[in-house]
């Protein structure tokens, strides 16, 4: 993954595995890699900046359309949404505004 925001490197990686620690307390059961790929693809379509919704609708249809499925949760705007929410808080927390994410 490229990315060239302030979220990158360890402290990308760090946020991937704390917005999962907070998925696991909430009861998702999803994988760490699926956080990843909701991260890195809101940067590869050059999305992050926009709001949430408008991020959780568009991921939602690109993974529909490149076949991205998960299980027991679908990969769908409600569950990105939650996502993009943590992704808010670890933001806010680093001190680092979205737009420069």
């Amino acid at each position: 993954m490229t990315t060239t925001g302030r979220l990158s490197g360890p402290l990308f990686t760090e946020c991937a595995e704390w917005i999962w620690e907070q998925l696991q307390e909430e009861g998702f059961q999803v994988q760490g890699e699926l956080i990843e790929l909701i991260l890195e693809t809101e940067r590869e379509l050059g999305i992050h900046a926009q709001p949430l919704d408008a991020i959780a609708a568009r991921l939602a249809e690109e993974f529909a359309a490149r076949g991205i499925v998960a299980r027991p949760y679908a990969i769908d705007a409600p569950l990105i949404r939650v996502v993009l929410e943590w992704e808010d808080d670890f933001l806010g927390f680093a001190g680092i505004p979205r737009a420069e994410s």
